[in-house]
């Protein structure tokens, strides 16, 4: 099978899904293509990339290799920074030059996976949009996000018969396409973001190593958070519960293992000196993802306080009980299988509750792990969902389409 995947970005040597879906269905023995645009987002606070400093994101036009895809990486028409959108110029052309059977667009709402959707019955493909929407990142808080959400709804209104099958990432981005969309239920799977299951899983040599990296003894607690830190992660949040578990307990270690943008990095280190636990409160600029494995195996607890994060899928693989916000559906999959303790987001006090109940209960910890272990090895992990992703592809989808 000749499969393409149609995204907006490809970041090298990150975590995302275009990272690692289309390698591991290379590796089922697929030939595989991504189409993107010749650059990588302009993440606010994104201080380095690759080596780079991020004022070099322009990696430029052409044919690249990367994990044994080939990457055709295209000029953009336009760019919308701050929607973090871009039109490609040459992707009907390049469509038809690779004669995929399958494309698989990334992100309902961006104009590439419109445009792979219209040029699909032309070009004869069948198309598959997956989509990682969620309340914090799909905001209509302008009129012009508000007309653009309701030309696309117009458009999968009358076009949306050409899509075989409608693959959100998360509950919370299923809700969100069947609401704005009224995607058809039978024609729609979620297929989970994953983890690279050879790199992350747990291992006393990396807790060593990584220990041994940030500085701790042995003997001391780690709490771990990581990612683009920015208002709608809460890290301010998580901060003020650690200032109160640290009142309890001298044995705990805060890890801020990220960056974001300076006026919200200033805010939260000011809010970690405003407390006798502010020499416990460690900050780190952004680790490679092959660093990540030794922080998360570093740590004894990881919390996620705020905006959904792709790589607490990874923090589980390695075996680190987590705390999520319980109202977040796009961690639904974690909380139906156990696999995560939940806490009101937004309250400090009840993420202090749950820290301190996840340190101080062995039978809950322990089944945390065993349970995140289980559904990483059975569900999450790029190979099982690279293996669902043919299954679905393959499955005949007819439709009437316009």
């Amino acid at each position: 099978m000749k499969i393409v995947h149609v995204a907006s970005w490809y970041v090298p040597n990150t975590g995302y899904e275009e990272n690692f879906l289309p390698a591991e269905q290379a590796k089922l023995g697929h030939q595989v293509h991504i189409i993107t645009s010749d650059r990588i987002p302009a993440y606010k606070g994104y201080k380095h990339h690759m080596g780079r400093f991020i004022d070099e994101r322009i990696i430029g036009s052409g044919i690249f290799e990367d994990n044994n895809v080939t990457i055709h990486r295209l000029p953009c028409r336009l760019e919308v920074k701050n929607g973090g959108q871009v039109i490609l110029k040459g992707l009907r052309r390049t469509l038809r030059e690779l004669e995929p059977d399958v494309v698989q667009a990334h992100g309902t709402w961006t104009p590439p996976a419109i445009l792979a959707v219209w040029y699909s019955k032309e070009l004869g493909y069948k198309v598959f949009v997956d989509d990682h929407s969620h309340v914090d990142n799909f905001r209509t808080d302008s009129l012009l996000k508000k007309m653009y959400v309701k030309v696309a709804a117009v458009f999968y209104g009358v076009y949306g018969k050409r899509v075989s099958c409608w693959m959100p990432k998360t509950y919370a981005a299923k809700e969100i396409m069947q609401s704005l969309l009224k995607v058809p239920s039978d024609r729609t799977e979620v297929v989970h973001l994953g983890a690279d299951a050879t790199r992350f899983f747990k291992s006393d040599e990396y807790r060593a190593a990584g220990r041994a990296l940030i500085g701790i003894k042995d003997d001391d607690t780690l709490i771990i958070t990581s990612g683009k830190f920015d208002e709608p992660k809460d890290i301010h949040i998580l901060i003020g519960a650690f200032h109160a578990v640290a009142s309890k307990r001298d044995d705990v270690y805060l890890l801020l293992l990220g960056n974001g943008p300076e006026s919200y990095m200033q805010r939260i280190r000011t809010l970690a000196t405003s407390s006798d636990s502010s020499s416990r409160i460690l900050f780190k600029d952004f680790a490679s993802h092959n660093e990540l494995p030794l922080y998360y195996n570093a740590a004894d607890l990881g919390v996620w306080p705020g905006a959904h994060s792709i790589t607490v899928i990874e923090a589980v693989a390695t075996g680190l009980p987590v705390i999520l916000p319980e109202e977040e559906l796009a961690y639904g999959v974690l909380f139906k299988k156990d696999a995560a303790v939940g806490f009101k987001r937004g309250d400090s006090d009840s993420l202090s509750e749950s820290v301190l109940k996840l340190l101080h209960d062995s039978n809950l910890k322990s089944k945390t792990i065993s349970n995140s272990l289980l559904l990483v090895k059975n569900t999450l992990s790029w190979r099982r969902i690279a293996e669902r992703t043919i299954e679905i592809y393959s499955t005949n989808h007819d439709s009437n389409a316009p």
